[in-house]
């Protein structure tokens, strides 16, 4: 074992003896005559039933000709425990990770390159949309392969639209028309209490993605060593977010945010009618199709400051093979398997997602239980679609965004000093990782 791998089993030794006496073991009746190939995937529900559908037929076939054997096990909190399992020496094969800790865990190590593997498989960039490609990559190589992708979009709600005199086939298409739409869809009682919100960037309302909002200002926050905040972009963003505030009224934002109910659900606020537009992913409309069928509702692209560049949000479920892995001849037959793609087709159109094909045929879009999914589809295609940043510290820095955000949400602070004072936050994370990432170079063999 190296000296890397020493001392994260000495920080994380005591969960990873955890994990392997208690974590994820073998169910199954295995054929004497398999390589036993371990897949931990968060999918869990419908999601990963339909995963076992497809692990279940390779076993049938590919798998039982080859002698390999894939066992799928849904694991909570996967991230985490596939690092813990990797410092520990006993990873599984395949992991399941979200594409924000790509760039984390290669820089630390912890995942295989897959260059030559996807070559020698046959297993083609071209055939793949850039953005979705791209989202495995960390400086020049290759470490994870897209399952379910998905972009980000507005919906918005057509019959609120017209209450309000707007017209339902031109939803906004820049930040200034976000504003303007959002304060005629806002509606309060004699009180003054929020009945109606037209569009609010609070985690209270999406759950997700607190980080994301200067990317629609036309900032970029890594460039690969800095992290760049607090720029005339992110700045205005920050300032547009506190206006915004400002016009609802902080506590009566605040009331309202706080009659939230669960996101997927009846409670929820888009579906409930009480939210007129949302920011959320090709999923929403499985949940529309499940809790409000008679919905009247349209999806967009979510708007930029301008309309010439249009900033399309993209994220994806990924496959990656965890150093150290027993097996990872075996591990990348099955994704050869899976990223044929009628496979991986079948997959994310189970999921309510996205094809990661460049070139995606009619079977694909009919019946899929998102009848706005080609509007999703389109959006990747943007020259401007982006991903989560490729720091290896985002997490930390996402920590610091959520900070500012909710800081400027409640008028903690100005919104210039918080992103001051966010910037130097995540500059000293920035420092601190680099000087520990030096260390761990020199200790290398």
């Amino acid at each position: 074992m190296s000296i890397r791998n020493c001392a994260l089993v000495i920080l994380l030794g005591l969960p990873a003896a955890l994990l392997l006496m208690f974590g994820p073991t073998n169910r199954h009746d295995i054929p004497n005559d398999r390589v036993v190939v371990r897949y931990w995937e968060k999918w869990s529900g419908v999601e990963g039933l339909a995963m076992k559908r497809i692990v279940d037929r390779f076993n049938a076939t590919v798998g039982k000709t080859e002698h390999i054997w894939v066992d799928y096990s849904a694991i909570s909190n996967v991230d985490q425990r596939t690092l813990i399992a990797t410092a520990g020496g006993d990873p599984p094969d395949i992991a399941g990770l979200f594409d924000h800790v790509i760039a984390q865990f290669a820089d630390q190590g912890a995942l295989l390159e897959l260059d030559d593997w996807v070559r020698r498989l046959g297993i083609r960039e071209a055939d793949f949309k850039p953005i979705w490609w791209n989202i495995g990559t960390y400086e020049g190589h290759l470490y994870a392969l897209p399952s379910a992708p998905y972009t980000i979009a507005l919906y918005y709600n057509r019959r609120l639209f017209r209450q309000a005199g707007l017209d339902p086939d031109h939803p906004p298409e820049t930040i200034d028309e976000l504003s303007r739409y959002s304060e005629r869809l806002t509606r309060r009682d004699a009180n003054g209490h929020i009945i109606q919100a037209g569009f609010i960037p609070a985690p209270a309302l999406l759950g997700w993605w607190h980080w994301v909002w200067p990317y629609f200002f036309d900032a970029r926050l890594w460039d690969g060593r800095h992290f760049t905040l607090d720029t005339p972009e992110g700045r205005r963003t920050y300032l547009w977010i506190a206006e915004q505030r400002a016009k609802l009224g902080i506590p009566a934002a605040l009331a309202f945010e706080a009659t939230a109910g669960a996101i997927e659900g009846t409670q929820n606020p888009f579906l409930s009618e009480r939210l007129a537009m949302v920011f959320q992913g090709p999923w929403m409309s499985n949940w529309i199709n499940t809790y409000t069928p008679d919905l009247d509702y349209a999806v967009a692209p979510f708007p930029s400051v301008t309309r010439e560049r249009q900033n399309v949000f993209a994220s994806s479920d990924v496959f990656a093979i965890p150093r150290g892995a027993r097996h990872p001849g075996e591990a990348m037959r099955f994704l050869a398997y899976v990223l044929q793609q009628n496979v991986l087709e079948e997959l994310c159109k189970a999921h309510c997602k996205l094809s990661p094909f460049r070139r995606v045929g009619e079977a694909f879009y009919n019946g899929h239980p998102n009848r706005f999914v080609r509007v999703f589809d389109r959006m990747a295609a943007s020259p401007y679609a982006f991903g989560h940043p490729k720091m290896p510290m985002f997490k930390e820095a996402s920590v610091e965004m959520l900070f500012l955000l909710e800081n400027v949400l409640e008028g903690v602070r100005d919104p210039l000093e918080a992103v001051r004072i966010t910037q130097k936050k995540i500059d000293a994370i920035v420092d601190r990782y680099e000087r520990m990432s030096a260390k761990r170079r020199a200790l290398q063999p």
